[in-house]
């Protein structure tokens, strides 16, 4: 540390006074605090040759259809996870990574987790974490639409059909859990083709961590309504993207 000379200079026998104290004690305080001079960091002491590059986080599991990427910094480190019908394996966006038929298919009334689908097995992010943040979002891109479909009245002659939609009622949730606990959610999205995103940020400790995806949602049919191909209930996933980033000191 540089000399830090005295403001006030105090002599034998001299009347102590408050700003002699003040003043003097600031320019300690000072440096302490952070305020360095060329004495402490002269010039080109720091260069680019000094910093250590990024490194990737061994041993992180990349399996099946999901790409994970991870990096550690200083002072933070990054993890992602990805399964996309743009990247990952579909011939367009249109094609869906999952259709779960909401009819036919095992599902939950509670949340689902996106990682009981094959597709999607690997999806989580599991890392290990360093006292400080999470913070985080997750992309999904979906779609659970509203369908039209031709109700026959029996009691009309000639026989006549009356066009008929399902699907107004439905809603979709989807929410993030850190260490299966709730930490953020959508809300309800009602029928259509969305692009959410779900931001989220928690304390955590020097611990193992896992980050999942999951959804709530629902389907009925009016009386009468017909079950078959034109009128599926199916919950379409076409992509879902989830990164965290972990700060520490």
């Amino acid at each position: 540390m540089a000399k830090t000379f005295t403001q006030i200079p105090q002599h034998t026998y001299n009347q102590a006074k408050p700003e002699t104290f003040n003043r003097n004690l600031d320019r300690y305080l000072s440096e302490f605090n952070g305020k360095l001079d060329s004495n402490n960091m002269p010039v080109d002491t720091i260069t680019k040759t000094a910093l250590v590059p990024p490194q990737n986080v061994a041993g992180y599991p990349v399996a099946g259809a999901v790409s994970k990427t991870a990096s550690s910094f200083p002072t933070q480190a990054y993890f992602r996870s990805r399964r996309s019908s743009s990247f990952e394996g579909a011939s367009d966006v249109w094609t869906p990574m999952l259709a779960i038929d909401l009819d036919s298919d095992p599902w939950f009334r509670g949340y689902n987790n996106l990682t009981d689908y094959s597709n999607f097995s690997n999806f989580p992010i599991q890392a290990t974490c360093k006292e400080g943040m999470i913070l985080g979002c997750a992309t999904i891109d979906w779609h659970h639409g509203c369908q039209v479909f031709n109700l026959t009245i029996p009691e009309s002659d000639p026989p006549a059909s009356s066009a008929e939609a399902v699907g107004y009622g439905w809603w979709t949730q989807w929410g993030v859990f850190v260490n299966n606990i709730l930490v953020a959610t959508s809300g309800r999205i009602y029928p259509r083709r969305h692009t959410t995103q779900i931001p989220f940020t928690v304390p955590v400790g020097s611990q193992d961590v896992t980050v999942d995806v999951r959804f709530i949602t629902n389907t009925w049919r009016e009386p009468g309504g017909p079950i078959n191909e034109d009128n599926s209930t199916k919950l379409y996933i076409f992509s879902a993207d989830l990164w965290i980033r972990n700060t520490y000191r």
